[in-house]
């Protein structure tokens, strides 16, 4: 008996239906166009995945797309900040649209905070 297997992508057959995650982390290539980078159904992991994810170049716009509610949950922004030495650099300003994502990301950085000042207090008793 002979059997043959077939790949078919659900991108190319108009009959499969494609189930994209609620959040999805899209970041601004040089040539201006949209990559999709990470996607997930987890509010809390989009957001630590947000805060992660650099921007891939410096100036380069990122959005936290919200497919269920169709619009953008967070954004990078860059300002310029002058260093003490009198040179402008850019600085990533994390903007968050949905109230309950900034939250999130809040305790992310709380959290990530502490346990650096956990690590370094452990280190310095060593």
């Amino acid at each position: 008996m002979k059997t043959t297997l077939a790949v078919i992508h659900a991108e190319d057959s108009p009959n499969v239906a494609v189930r994209r995650p609620r959040y999805q982390i899209y970041r601004q290539g040089q040539a201006g166009n949209y990559h999709p980078e990470f996607g997930t159904d987890s509010a809390d992991e989009a957001v630590e995945a947000f805060l992660a994810t650099k921007p891939a170049f410096e100036g380069g716009a990122m959005h936290l797309w919200d497919s269920q509610e169709q619009r953008s949950g967070a954004s990078v922004r860059w300002g310029t900040v002058e260093t003490e030495f009198g040179f402008a650099v850019c600085r990533r300003i994390n903007i968050f649209h949905d109230a309950a994502l900034g939250s999130m990301a809040r305790q992310v950085l709380e959290r990530e905070a502490l346990r650096q000042e956990i690590q370094q207090s452990a280190g310095m008793s060593v």
